[in-house]
């Protein structure tokens, strides 16, 4: 239940940003950016935002890594904290 008022905060937050949308399932966001080394650096040094770089998820499979380009966002803090975190990475990576 926790989870989807959480699902519901993302879906509003990122509403308006092209490849952003909540999983059917889990408790982590993958959002997009064009470099997501990049991005996590740029979100910590401005936001204090950790998230971690899709790429360090996955393995490369015939040259190509499927985390490479997203951000992985872990949903687990309360929904106030969620709230405000999903707004930072909007305003820091997306506007």
């Amino acid at each position: 239940q926790r989870y989807l008022a959480k699902y519901d905060i993302a879906d509003s937050v990122f509403a308006n940003t092209d490849g952003c949308a909540a999983p059917g399932a889990g408790f982590f966001l993958w959002l997009p950016v064009e470099d997501d080394e990049t991005a996590t650096i740029k979100l910590w040094r401005e936001t204090g935002v950790r998230v971690l770089p899709g790429s360090y998820l996955a393995r490369d499979v015939n040259g190509e890594n499927p985390g490479k380009g997203y951000i992985r966002v872990a949903m687990v803090a309360e929904e106030q904290e969620m709230q405000r975190g999903c707004e930072q990475i909007r305003d820091c990576l997306y506007t």
